[in-house]
């Protein structure tokens, strides 16, 4: 059995290098979570950051830990957690496509319905994660 983390959370970075530092937070977790055996993937609007992990619980809950006490992000939400049969993400170490002014807005609109607990959020926010993913992604 697998768990997950679907959270949303505030951006802490600046604007003006906040790129660079999403840079190193893909390259840094793409790594980390091949060894952790944990898939999912990552959007971040410049305003916010959406995140769905999934793998072994423990691994999940040392990933949550980290997330949390992490300076880059507040307001952290979750907006689905706990016990899955099957991964969304079956190649993503993490999916990250970078940054879109047009996806940006789209993404935002998902963020707001999911965090006001609008019936299916959460699911439509994971269902335009799962259309970045595309086979062979790393």
């Amino acid at each position: 059995m697998l768990d997950r983390w679907f959270y949303i959370s505030t951006s802490r970075l600046d604007e003006t290098d906040a790129e660079r530092h999403v840079g190193d937070i893909v390259a840094i977790s793409v790594q980390r979570n091949r060894s952790l055996e944990v898939t999912g993937a990552l959007l971040f609007t410049g305003r916010h950051f959406a995140q769905y992990i999934e793998g072994p619980p423990a691994a999940i809950a040392a990933l949550q830990e980290s997330i949390l006490q992490d300076p880059r992000h507040q307001d952290i939400g979750t907006i689905a957690c706990g016990s899955y049969p099957t991964r969304h993400f079956l190649t993503w170490s993490l999916g990250y496509a970078g940054p879109s002014r047009f996806v940006a807005s789209k993404i935002e609109g998902a963020l707001t319905d999911a965090l006001k607990n609008r019936q299916g959020g959460a699911q439509a926010l994971l269902h335009m994660l799962e259309q970045f993913a595309f086979p062979g992604s790393s």
